[in-house]
């Protein structure tokens, strides 16, 4: 499991993060849910260590391999497809994801011909092509047509079987269950359901 104990953060000395705890667990889904600036993404950075946070600590992180799905998709503009969704894994798994999102006639192409839909998938099939114990996906559905919606919630669900899934979305609950659902509101966890 992992234990969030006391997560703040502030930038610019405004609160982001005020006094965040709960406890995740190993396995399955958990739903971040919370207006803009609620501090759902700042959440995410910390876990996956890409901030750090101005106090409190966070147990059972440091053994998992966390992959992370971006708000934006941070692909290279001069790597192809493959090239861009095997920067954390290898050709042949990369091929297998991103023929499993519908890309598999779209390995030589470069960022700037796809759709925005498609640069999606590419991001999307990294993170999985990468693996792991722990996949964080920030706005993941943004783009995306109903079929590959689809397609992401059945992959979504079978790595939570193994490891652990927080996802973030404004919306309406896009899956038909999660484990557990955290709302933030003005950087403090409203409730725990």
């Amino acid at each position: 499991m992992i234990e969030l104990r006391g997560i703040s953060k502030a930038f610019n000395k405004q609160p982001v993060l005020q006094a965040v705890s709960v406890v995740l667990p190993d396995v399955g889904i958990v739903a971040l849910h919370g207006g803009s600036g609620s501090g759902k993404t700042t959440l995410l950075r910390i876990l996956a260590e890409l901030e750090n946070a101005d106090c409190g600590e966070i147990a059972g992180i440091g053994s998992k391999r966390v992959s992370y799905v971006f708000q934006e998709d941070r692909l290279l503009p001069h790597a192809t497809t493959l090239e861009n969704a095997a920067i954390a894994s290898d050709n042949a798994c990369a091929r297998q994801w991103l023929e499993r999102f519908g890309l598999g006639d779209s390995f030589d192409k470069k960022p700037m011909v796809l759709s925005g839909g498609m640069r999606r998938r590419v991001a999307i099939a990294r993170a999985f092509a990468f693996g792991g114990n722990v996949l964080l996906l920030d706005e993941p559905f943004t783009g995306l047509d109903a079929g590959n919606v689809a397609v992401l919630k059945k992959e979504i669900t079978r790595f939570a079987q193994t490891g652990l899934v927080i996802l973030v979305h404004h919306g309406e609950d896009v899956l038909p269950a999660y484990d557990m659902r955290l709302t933030l509101e003005n950087g403090q966890l409203q409730s725990v359901i």
